[in-house]
């Protein structure tokens, strides 16, 4: 990755048919000042895909583009048992970043709940065998995570993304050796809480994200939401935070180098 004084998105989807102008982009994010990203699977038939993306999105310079690989409890029902060998295969042969986009949805139906707890065990059991951080989904269900991760001993941190819960989960979260990817739902006027527990964060807690190209900031809520966006986003937290950007992008980008293992 290109670090100097530009910025990071730790989690966006460009392998979505959504961005069907791949050089384009390219070219728009290192005028913007990105230095590179993080691109999540969420199930393991796009293993592959995702693989070929990074290779050709920014030709010669593919360490613009950096990957996780994992299975998204959103979409369990696409998840076979004898994916996880497969997983198991990637993470050796291929070395992403991390193991996600993994987790918990709570948000979901109750019925499906002990399945993805199974399927988020076996995950982090697998980033363990690898020494991997995790990148972390996770809705209406932060104490059972917790207590997965705690249980299991997990050491390796990682990314909590598009977090949005309380600043004691934070903290309890930060314990764990995590860090908290801020995004769009922090620059909706309502969203009065986070902008709290934004404000409290310390200085080594956050990355920048934007889920792209889903979870549209309210600058840009009817438009496809792309890593463009994280100027912008990192202006907002600059102002709850009563600093100068280039101190939450320095942050922010320190963060991620950290999180995801990498050197400086």
């Amino acid at each position: 990755m290109e670090i100097g004084m530009g910025w990071i998105d730790s989690h966006c989807h460009l392998d979505f048919a959504e961005f069907c102008q791949p050089a384009e982009l390219y070219a728009r994010l290192k005028e913007a000042g990105c230095g590179g990203v993080l691109v999540p699977a969420i199930s393991a038939q796009y293993f592959p895909r995702l693989l070929a993306f990074k290779e050709s999105f920014a030709g010669a310079n593919s360490g613009f583009v950096n990957i996780a690989l994992g299975m998204h409890p959103y979409f369990l029902s696409e998840h076979q048992e004898q994916q996880l060998p497969l997983l198991d295969e990637y993470l050796a042969s291929a070395r992403p970043l991390a193991v996600g986009e993994i987790g918990l949805d709570f948000a979901l139906e109750a019925h499906g709940f002990a399945s993805q707890l199974w399927w988020f065990e076996q995950q982090v059991r697998l980033a363990m065998k690898h020494q991997l951080p995790i990148v972390v989904h996770c809705r209406k269900a932060h104490d059972q995570l917790a207590c997965v991760l705690r249980r299991l001993k997990f050491r390796h941190g990682g990314i909590i993304h598009a977090f949005s819960g309380s600043s004691q989960q934070a903290h309890k979260y930060l314990q764990l050796g995590f860090v908290l990817g801020l995004g769009g739902a922090l620059t909706y006027d309502r969203a009065k809480a986070m902008h709290r527990m934004v404000a409290a964060l310390p200085a080594h807690g956050y990355v920048l994200e934007t889920d792209s190209p889903d979870m549209p900031p309210a600058f840009a809520r009817h438009e496809i939401n792309s890593p463009l966006n994280i100027p912008k986003i990192a202006e907002c937290i600059a102002q709850l935070r009563g600093e100068p950007r280039q101190r939450v992008y320095a942050d922010s980008t320190q963060n991620f180098m950290r999180a995801m293992q990498l050197s400086a």
